[in-house]
């Protein structure tokens, strides 16, 4: 088991697009850059115009040369994505502002070359020299600005990683004080009388501590099962059968990759405020399941009475619940941005959390 949880060979990013330029193999990118590109050429043509008849044949050359420039530019792209997301940041804008001149240079010459098919009907509308400068010119303010904007998000990408991977740490860092003292004292107690389970114990023990110093964010679901698993056992061993755990798990699903420490802190919020409060204990339901493409993980636990529950504050509104279920609603939106959801559903009997992650 501790095999299976330290040896998961994930990237600290993993998930994460850290790259200066969008994906231009994206049906969806590349539809954003013909809907931009037409809205540029109707700008260009209004400025341009002097009135409807102008307007038209404007559009029509502006139209056919800055789409060909586009989407010339987003199949280079394509093919060079690997390439130029190896590169440095100051790297890969200076090769991607020379591509994109070249290819808007040779299509503004290319179509010098047939002017005379394309405005056969305009003899004086030839393109010439001017049109060239123009061409370069705009396409240089345009690639400027549109190369600033990526760079800005890329920063923007870069510095969400680096905080929700402090925050990872963070979480993995912090055993409750109160769980850490009472599994020595549990561990203690069983040494005299089952030196067995206690040398069981410690080895969860340690599970849970060597999990929380990984600083991999993605760890397979199977590995976190069995760090939960780990944490329950130890918890079982103070609380008895007070604590029942009934597991729904897909065995074709532990091999998806999932945010490390996305169940346990659940797991250890189901039980302490969930199962301790209650005189006769309780059960806590953890399931994965697979709905069409989407990965479904659910931590379910009742809820104590108000007389139960003591001083204790109500499971949505503790510090320490809402501190997990803040950075776990994070980092899914930073792995998996809006295609995942952090649901609760909380009512007087039973308090469930369910992660919703896209299988890819």
């Amino acid at each position: 088991m501790t095999e299976n949880i330290t040896n998961n060979n994930t990237g600290n990013n993993s998930g994460i697009n850290a790259g200066l330029l969008p994906n231009f193999c994206d049906v969806r990118v590349l539809f954003i850059v013909v809907l931009l590109t037409e809205m540029l050429a109707i700008i260009f043509s209004m400025a341009s115009s002097s009135n409807s008849g102008q307007f038209w044949n404007y559009l029509s050359i502006s139209s056919l040369l800055m789409q060909w420039i586009a989407l010339l530019n987003a199949a280079v792209f394509c093919q060079l994505k690997d390439w130029l997301h190896q590169q440095s940041s100051t790297r890969c804008m200076f090769y991607s502002f020379s591509i994109m001149m070249t290819i808007s240079i040779l299509v503004a010459l290319l179509g010098d070359r047939l002017s005379f098919l394309l405005l056969i009907d305009s003899p004086d509308n030839t393109l010439d020299t001017l049109f060239l400068v123009r061409v370069t010119t705009i396409s240089a303010v345009i690639y400027f600005l549109l190369l600033r904007y990526f760079y800005i998000q890329q920063q923007w990408r870069r510095n969400l990683a680096a905080q929700s991977h402090a925050e990872i740490q963070a979480l993995q860092a912090r055993i409750r004080p109160h769980f850490l003292f009472n599994s020595m004292n549990t561990i203690a107690s069983l040494i005299a009388i089952s030196p067995e389970k206690a040398e069981i114990a410690i080895e969860d023990l340690s599970d849970l501590f060597r999990a929380s110093l990984s600083e991999q964010n993605m760890n397979s679901l199977a590995a976190e099962i069995e760090l939960t698993k780990s944490y329950l056992a130890i918890e079982f061993l103070r609380l008895g059968d007070r604590l029942q755990v009934e597991w729904e798990i897909d065995p074709e699903l532990l091999e998806i990759q999932v945010p490390s420490l996305c169940i346990q802190p659940l797991a250890e919020n189901a039980v302490y405020h969930g199962i301790e409060p209650l005189p006769k204990g309780g059960k806590i339901r953890i399931s994965a399941l697979q709905i069409d493409n989407t990965l479904l993980l659910s931590v379910s636990n009742p809820l104590p009475s108000i007389n139960n529950a003591s001083n204790r504050q109500p499971m949505a509104k503790n510090k320490g619940n809402k501190m997990a279920q803040n950075n776990i609603r994070q980092r899914l939106k930073l792995v998996y941005k809006n295609k995942s959801a952090f649901l609760i559903n909380d009512t007087k009997e039973n308090y469930t959390v369910t992660l919703s992650i896209p299988i890819t």
